[in-house]
């Protein structure tokens, strides 16, 4: 199974996440898409975000065989937007390395 789709962030289902995956219902998959903030980007049908992105609010109650199931209208609202660095520019031009006197 796949890793969370968040930027920056590195859960899997291997390190005992619980993984959801993108609604299928067009509107909600925009809503997670624009919280998700990642450039250029669809989500398919295997994209997922692990339990650490949603609230305490946006979970059912726990059932009695000790699951708990993501509610039908909720909304991602935990990340942590980390900062890119930008990217220095190329020069366009390259000056020759004056070469040393002896």
């Amino acid at each position: 199974m796949p890793g969370c789709a968040a930027v920056g962030c590195r859960n899997r289902p291997e390190k005992g996440f619980i993984m959801k995956c993108f609604p299928r219902n067009e509107k909600q998959r925009a809503i997670w898409t624009s919280k998700v903030k990642r450039l250029n980007w669809i989500p398919t049908n295997t994209s997922f975000l692990c339990k650490v992105h949603f609230d305490a609010n946006q979970w059912e109650k726990t059932r009695e065989d000790g699951s708990s199931k993501l509610k039908h209208n909720a909304i991602p609202t935990v990340f942590k937007y980390v900062r890119t660095k930008h990217k220095q520019k190329i020069p366009l031009e390259r000056f020759p390395i004056p070469k040393k006197r002896k």
